[in-house]
């Protein structure tokens, strides 16, 4: 499968080229056995020990860029992500990988499950949660069926005020996938650091947030749930070390057709 991130590639031109992409730390928190800072084949061996029915397949992805003529140049293809399918259904897994340059890791781990049997109570499935990872740091706004957990050792970014100034998690369902796709992260964090609500809860640089594990369940019985686990500072770093590779590779290509140039006959 291969994807092409020319429209992702027009935000992140906005950012200035400045950081790593492998500043990605190993934490014990997972989904489904899958770590920050796992490597491709990690990842894949983790998610076949947890379910061996698992359809795991990669996704390459190009970015598309202009030599200044030509608008439709692609650069080399990279792994943009893996995704696990069971069937002809979605996939139920995403695993998103940092790269292409530098050391490719995992940055970030999507699930999306249905329960058809045997539906456990709100309560059973928060003790199970628990049991597993501990004890939360908090519920996104307030709300019972989201937890999360954050990353020891990094900057939580995963915090405002409310309007009464206390400081509360917030984090929607969905919310580092979200930022993933449309390389946003940088961006995102960056007005939140700027906001009322997020004045002086951010690290001045970004790419030093940490990684958060979020789990959503709506309903009593559960019938279906999600759950992200994303490294929001690897995220930025990788958001620009792409737009750093994409611009050498612009500017290789701009060089390489104005030396080709001859003027006309005169």
């Amino acid at each position: 499968m291969r994807v092409l991130l020319n429209n992702v590639l027009i935000a992140m031109l906005a950012f200035v080229a400045a950081a790593n992409a492998n500043a990605v730390a190993e934490d014990p928190l997972d989904i489904a056995g899958v770590r920050i800072g796992m490597t491709e084949a990690e990842a894949t061996a983790a998610l076949q020990a947890f379910d061996p029915n698992l359809e795991i397949l990669p996704v390459m992805a190009v970015f598309n860029y202009s030599d200044g003529v030509s608008h439709t140049l692609e650069s080399p293809e990279f792994l943009d992500r893996l995704e696990g399918h069971i069937g002809n259904s979605g996939p139920i897994f995403v695993v998103h990988f940092s790269g292409p340059d530098g050391d490719v890791r995992v940055i970030g781990v999507k699930r999306s499950a249905i329960v058809q049997t045997n539906q456990p109570t709100a309560a059973q499935f928060t003790a199970s949660l628990v049991g597993k990872y501990g004890q939360p740091a908090g519920m996104s706004r307030g709300n019972k069926g989201q937890p999360v957990w954050e990353a020891a050792g990094k900057t939580s970014c995963v915090r405002v005020r409310d309007y009464k100034g206390d400081v509360i998690i917030d984090v929607a369902a969905g919310f580092g996938e979200s930022l993933m796709t449309n390389a946003s992260a940088e961006q995102f964090l960056t007005s939140r650091g700027a906001s009322t609500m997020g004045r002086g809860l951010m690290p001045a640089d970004v790419a030093q947030c940490g990684a958060y594990l979020s789990y959503w369940y709506p309903g009593d019985p559960i019938s279906t749930f999600s759950a992200d686990l994303y490294d929001l500072g690897a995220m930025v770093a990788t958001e620009r070390s792409r737009t750093a590779w994409v611009s050498q590779l612009q500017d290789e290509a701009v060089r390489k057709r104005a030396a080709q140039g001859q003027a006309p006959k005169l």
